[in-house]
């Protein structure tokens, strides 16, 4: 089983964003390819990935329900115990939550 996670953010500067949640995790969001931040294979999440709602090159929106979102927030739970990883998901959403225009889009469980 895997967990996913997706929050949509009001404003438009990700790396502000990225500072954002790093700070409220307690975590670093590194600068990735495409000017996106990401955090990989760390304690609290396998994955975290602050990028485009919108795709210039594909002409496609990732959330096309939330195009007021400019910049999503997509957190993965894969390895480990799924009463781990529920734990894991469930701490990032309540701190997610709490953060000023965050809006949380969609909360995946996925059956292997």
């Amino acid at each position: 089983m895997s967990y996913d996670i997706t929050f949509g953010y009001l404003g438009d500067n990700k790396e502000k964003t990225a500072t954002i949640i790093s700070e409220k995790l307690n975590i670093k969001l590194l600068p990735t390819s495409g000017g996106n931040f990401g955090y990989r294979f760390g304690e609290i999440a396998d994955t975290i990935s602050v990028i485009d709602n919108y795709l210039d090159y594909d002409d496609w929106w990732q959330e096309e329900n939330y195009k007021n979102c400019p910049i999503l927030i997509k957190a993965s739970f894969t390895n480990g115990k799924n009463k781990d990883k529920e734990e894991k998901a469930r701490h990032i959403r309540e701190v997610l939550k709490i953060i000023s225009d965050l809006i949380e889009i969609k909360h995946e469980i996925i059956e292997d």
